[in-house]
């Protein structure tokens, strides 16, 4: 039995299950702190990097019963460049999109899927807006567990494809959705599950271990639900409590999309009027943890800072061209308020600051195209201006096509466009894309009256598509309505 504090009315319960919640009033729970297994800094230096390094402050399992994908041991960077263009001398980067499915998501599910596999969990069910989902159905995959996601309409494209590639079953998020209690062989999963948070401030421990067992002045992490913030916090506790580092004075810095402070908690910056550019991972972030975190911030003598999305578009931009580190946006609002931070006094230049990117920009495919608009306008006719290939209303209805029958290029161009206004040329070109996403495949070429045919099928991933993009359609005709 573990045991769990709720985050809002502070009971506390005990409990073998894998989704608990506080059983008085139904919110998140985290588990209680516990004094870990005695550790010494040789110990754990002598142990693989990784997440796993960490055993002794999470709940145990055998090496047999670790479900990893070699998630953790990402690199803390420095970041003499983007330091310079902000006026800070010793500002670092710890670089969470090395993870396996690119964002800091892997740390948890690694330790929840762990812990599902070693109880014959058969099934995991989760609603998620992107980077959840898609580590969940990688771990799931890896785990031998049946993937269910429900994905919001603001759900990327990128990390749509990812659980569509590890295998997951794809549903639209409804306005009700129904989900299934955990139970015996199912688990239902959200970013409040109090198993994900224990396996992400494992990004504290390893900063601080890249550090010389040092905390730095200040770390400045996305604020999200709160939990990853809360968790680094707790690190340092942890940390500190098995003796391993001496008294940290390290303040945290939470950043979130908003022109007013998190939590009502009154901030001494504030960027914008509003919000002109949809963050999903950030904006529709439930913040389960908010008490959590705005408790976290003040312990450590830190502040909530607020900055917008015009400016995280920049520092997205900012960050790649001067560390080669491409980010998620959401992950880069790290680096817009840190601007903001020094500009007003409350970052000094010498202080060693510690940025968490949390996720990898090609996840986001409409921030690689707000990014490719800024950087180039391109001239008619220029090659580049072509779009990056995307799914849109022409490959939706090639694949609907192709659901049908199989067909040719030019048998397609005549259904698609009877009165000439698309070319055959053009149409290969839209099959080509969708190969390249695996939604559609070449059959064996066909020689008649000496010409080359190529015929096009639909493939498994290309019929899950379709079944997701036509709810996904009801659903918004629904709502429309």
């Amino acid at each position: 039995m573990t045991s769990f504090r709720c985050v809002k009315c502070s009971s506390q319960q005990e409990s073998d299950g894998l989704d608990v919640s506080c059983e008085r009033c139904g919110s998140a729970v985290v588990v209680a702190d516990v004094a870990p297994t005695a550790v010494t800094r040789s110990e754990l230096e002598d142990q693989p990097s990784g997440v796993w390094r960490y055993r002794a402050f999470f709940p145990g399992l055998g090496p047999e019963e670790v479900v990893s994908l070699g998630e953790g041991g990402t690199p803390l960077l420095r970041a003499e460049r983007l330091g310079a263009e902000l006026g800070l001398r010793d500002l670092m980067i710890k670089d969470e999109s090395r993870n396996p499915t690119g964002s800091f998501m892997d740390r948890g599910s690694t330790v929840l899927l762990s812990l599902a596999r070693s109880r014959r969990v058969k099934e995991c069910t989760c609603i998620t807006t992107g980077n959840l989902g898609a580590s969940l159905a990688a771990y799931c995959a890896k785990a031998d567990i049946k993937a269910r996601m429900m994905i919001h309409q603001s759900t990327d494209q990128g990390k749509l494809y990812q659980m569509l590639a590890y295998g997951a079953e794809v549903e639209p998020l409804s306005s009700r959705p129904l989900l299934r209690d955990s139970h015996g062989g199912s688990l239902t999963v959200t970013a409040a599950n109090p198993y994900l948070l224990e396996g992400e401030k494992t990004t504290g421990f390893e900063l601080i271990q890249e550090l010389g067992w040092q905390t730095p002045d200040v770390i400045v992490v996305p604020v999200g639900t709160g939990g990853h913030l809360r968790m680094i916090w707790q690190s340092i506790a942890q940390f500190e409590s098995a003796s391993l580092i001496g008294d940290s004075h390290c303040r945290l810095l939470g950043v979130q999309v908003k022109p007013t402070p998190y939590g009502g908690t009154k901030s001494r910056i504030k960027r914008g009027s509003q919000v002109d550019l949809p963050l999903a991972e950030l904006e529709e972030s439930e913040p389960s943890f908010r008490r959590e975190a705005n408790r976290a911030v003040a312990e450590s003598g830190g502040m909530m800072l607020a900055t917008n999305s015009r400016d995280i578009l920049a520092a997205t931009s900012l960050l790649a061209k001067t560390e080669g580190i491409f980010a998620e946006p959401s992950s880069a609002s790290v680096v817009a308020a840190l601007s903001d931070a020094v500009r007003s006094g409350y970052l000094r230049s010498s202080e060693k600051v510690v940025c968490v990117i949390t996720g990898a920009g090609l996840k986001d495919p409409k921030a690689i195209s707000r990014l490719a608009r800024r950087a180039r306008q391109p001239a008619p006719g220029d090659p580049y201006a072509r779009p990056s290939p995307g799914i849109g209303a022409t490959k939706i209805a090639l694949l609907r096509l192709l659901k049908i029958h199989t067909a040719y290029g030019y048998e397609l161009r005549k259904l698609l466009a009877p009165d000439r206004r698309m070319s055959t040329a053009s149409v290969y070109q839209h099959l080509t894309e969708l190969e390249e996403f695996a939604m559609v495949r070449r059959r064996e070429t066909v020689y008649a009256r000496g010409r080359e045919r190529i015929p096009y099928e639909l493939t498994r991933r290309g019929a899950e598509f379709l079944r997701v993009a036509g709810k996904l359609e009801r659903v918004e005709r629904k709502q429309a309505g």
